[in-house]
């Protein structure tokens, strides 16, 4: 009986060491659970931001697409544009061509540093956040790389031949959607006529292109990654 005693106090004892432990792992799991809630809601906020600067770098793009086709069409076409106008076009297309979208990190990046990605249920979501920080941001800054050695590369050339100075007309969304206006411009008409000037600018055209391309899966990419983002929380 006494040792009955004693092996019944030793296993309530061992019962309530089991059960804090347990209290206790709930509680770090639910406050954990809470922080990563938080991060959820947080890059909420980062997804609309990034939404609306990928919009606004892809109707520059696209600004920039209208004037290197009407470059190719005008030197096709016995060249009919006045010189504003082409020093207007090119400004467009050799100044905004390079404007690349570079995504928040930092709250991806408190989810790996924190493990708060282990607590992540839902599949899609999960998978929506590495597709977008990982994947798609490799290929984003491969092609924007892509695109700015050409840039670097085939430009001093050209300023030799085309020379336009500009001032910047600013406006409420940042220096890099700001107008340019050209306030002095030498055109070296020959050379803008040539089938070496056409190759450049159609490459730039094809560029450009790729890239308006690159934002569409970045934009499809932020819609899932906001839409998962409601299903995480909602779980």
């Amino acid at each position: 009986m006494k040792y009955g005693k004693y092996f019944a106090e030793a296993f309530f004892v061992f019962l309530g060491i089991l059960l804090s432990f347990y209290i206790e792992d709930k509680r770090v799991k639910n406050e954990n659970t809470i922080f990563k809630n938080e991060l959820v809601k947080d890059l909420q906020e980062i997804i609309e931001s990034e939404k609306t600067q990928i919009t606004n770098i892809k109707e520059l793009q696209f600004r920039c697409l209208n004037a290197a086709e009407e470059l190719i069409f005008d030197i096709q076409n016995d060249s009919n544009l006045s010189d504003k106008k082409i020093a207007e076009n090119f400004l467009l297309v050799s100044q905004r061509g390079t404007v690349s979208f570079f995504p928040q990190r930092g709250i991806y990046e408190e989810f790996i540093n924190t493990g708060s990605t282990k607590l992540i249920k839902s599949k899609n979501f999960r998978y929506a956040l590495s597709d977008t920080y990982n994947h798609l941001n490799d290929r984003n800054l491969a092609v924007s790389r892509l695109i700015d050695d050409f840039f670097f590369r085939e430009l001093p050339n050209v300023n030799k031949r085309i020379l336009v100075i500009s001032k910047e007309v600013k406006n409420d969304n940042g220096y890099v959607y700001s107008d340019l206006d050209p306030v002095y411009f030498k055109i070296e008409k020959n050379y803008y006529e040539s089938d070496d000037f056409l190759s450049i600018i159609n490459q730039f055209k094809s560029l450009i292109e790729r890239y308006i391309d690159m934002l569409d899966k970045l934009e499809n990419s932020y819609n899932l990654l906001d839409i998962y983002t409601e299903e995480e929380l909602s779980d």
